[in-house]
């Protein structure tokens, strides 16, 4: 009984490790096209939580201009279900999956310790 408790623990593992391995390109292009993008482009990549917060503190626009930072190349990728990281040369970013793909909803981000990440542009 524990074999098969084992087996099924370990297939279900592997086939959740598949699925977040077959998203790894979208979002990194996500994330890619976000770095590279103008203004305009980025503020469509913002999921909407986050572009109601960016609006808060004025256009969009002149918000994603000033706070994040172009990002670099990818170093690396990480996808939690509806959640993703992806670490940039420059940046740190994080994305959700929406009806839309994947968006993001924070950038500008560095590391805090221990802490959560610490965001220049980010959503609720």
């Amino acid at each position: 009984m524990n074999v098969i408790r084992a087996f099924i623990l370990g297939a279900t593992v592997a086939m959740l490790a598949g699925c977040a391995a077959t998203e790894r390109p979208d979002v990194e292009r996500v994330a890619e096209d976000f770095a590279s993008g103008d203004p305009p482009a980025r503020c469509a990549l913002l999921a909407p939580a986050a572009l109601a917060a960016v609006e808060r503190e004025g256009p969009c626009l002149a918000e994603v201009a000033a706070a994040a930072p172009p990002g670099g190349e990818v170093l690396q990728s990480s996808v939690w279900g509806d959640e993703a990281q992806v670490r940039l040369s420059d940046d740190t970013l994080f994305l959700t999956r929406t009806s839309a793909g994947w968006k993001v909803v924070a950038a500008g981000c560095t590391a805090n310790g221990e802490l959560p990440y610490v965001c220049r542009l980010e959503g609720p």
